[in-house]
């Protein structure tokens, strides 16, 4: 069973949220296979940013997201006429960002409320606002024609790896790495203002690939559906 297999479904009044509570839902039986095959490093949820199993949980899930990305990326250059391919690796890559974000203590309306600080925003629901924020953030210009052309690998691949700047930005501000004998508090706000900046840096990729706001959810909704079914069948 793949996406192709599962209908699209209308967007609900906050897409967003929705995708959190699915997440939240899926992840936790997830959760159970991997205490099963013994790599689960700790099952709070959400983590103690403070705890180095914590922190490395979370890194964990970086290296996921990342993995995902680049498997996008090969994906647009051996099914360059099958984008298809590439938007599947990315809904992959949305699955793991949204668990990263609840294991990291952030629901859906919180992470809006960091994207947007004190700016307001007049669209008409937090999924649209991650959209609007993205379109006006600046990125590096000198490199990156932003979203010219659509789906260019070179554009692509900036994209990509604006994000996973971004995101190794993140997690640097977890400190108790495994080899270290001294343990550090995390500054929690400026973990918190990093991921937000993680988030448009990841929908700044959905944008250059031309993946609009109703794409992408239905997107992680039928990957999704394909991942309940795959916990299923023991898959």
């Amino acid at each position: 069973m793949n996406i192709n297999d599962v209908e699209s479904q209308n967007r609900p009044d906050n897409p967003l949220a929705d995708i959190f509570e699915r997440q939240t839902e899926l992840m936790q039986k997830y959760h159970k296979i991997e205490e099963a095959n013994g790599l689960l490093i700790t099952d709070q949820v959400p983590v103690n940013l403070h705890s180095s199993k914590g922190q490395q949980r979370l890194k964990d899930f970086a290296w996921r997201i990342t993995e995902e990305l680049g498997e996008a990326l090969e994906a647009r250059i051996i099914h360059e006429d099958m984008p298809a391919h590439f938007d599947e690796e990315v809904a992959d890559a949305l699955h793991f960002l949204v668990e990263f974000t609840i294991l990291a203590g952030v629901g859906s309306g919180e992470l809006v409320d960091w994207i947007t600080g004190e700016e307001a925003v007049n669209v008409t629901d937090d999924w649209a606002t991650l959209f609007v924020c993205s379109k006006v953030t600046p990125m590096h210009t000198d490199v990156y024609a932003f979203r010219d052309p659509l789906r260019q690998y070179g554009n692509l691949a900036v994209a990509v790896g604006s994000f996973i700047e971004s995101l190794a930005k993140t997690c640097n501000c977890l400190k108790n790495k495994p080899w270290k004998q001294t343990q550090m508090k995390t500054d929690v706000d400026y973990f918190y203002s990093k991921l937000a900046a993680t988030w448009i840096s990841f929908i700044q990729i959905c944008i250059t690939a031309g993946i609009t706001e109703d794409d992408l959810y239905n997107l992680y909704f039928r990957k999704n559906a394909v991942n309940q079914f795959r916990q299923r069948s023991k898959y």
